[in-house]
């Protein structure tokens, strides 16, 4: 997938080759990938000294760590963190990540539900608070939408099978 979708997403396969492997220069702060009805995938770069800033969401929060050497704080317990490690941000819960070391730290991560606008594209962190600041960074209405309202609007059908 080159493009992030912008709408409610058609019912196939979203690729990203080798997106988990280490270093992938992803180069932004934070670029969202794809948006789905029920969460979004967004990669991260975090430059040396960088953080990603002390937050807590509404939303449930998954971190894959690809390259670079982190701190990991959540609920006021820190963890270091690297290239495979894994941590889970329950919605409500406070977290930081900062970067430790001589290379940035980059990291996959899953919201569920979505967090940011689909096409969101973050060269620094500063653009991205300003930008969540403004309110110009907001989740699309049909990616909060609950189970069974997507039932009933026939987005999503147990069978598969959509006109």
């Amino acid at each position: 997938m080159d493009v992030p979708n912008k709408e409610i997403p058609k019912h196939e396969m979203a690729y990203f080759k080798a997106l988990a492997t280490s270093k992938r220069e992803f180069g932004d702060f934070r670029r969202v990938l794809f948006t789905g009805l029920y969460s979004q995938l967004v990669v991260m770069e975090v430059p040396v000294g960088g953080e990603i800033g002390d937050e807590v969401h509404t939303v449930d929060q998954v971190l894959i760590f690809t390259s670079g050497n982190g701190l990991a704080t959540v609920a006021g317990k820190d963890q270091p963190v690297g290239p495979g490690d894994i941590v889970v941000v329950p919605a409500g819960t406070q977290h930081q990540f900062v970067t430790k070391g001589d290379k940035p730290l980059e990291l996959i991560t899953v919201y569920s539900p979505a967090e940011h606008l689909p096409t969101t594209v973050h060269k620094t962190k500063e653009e991205g608070d300003k930008e969540e600041e403004e309110g110009i960074d907001e989740a699309p209405a049909w990616a909060g939408k609950s189970k069974k309202e997507n039932e009933a609007a026939g987005l999503v059908k147990e069978s598969g099978k959509y006109d």
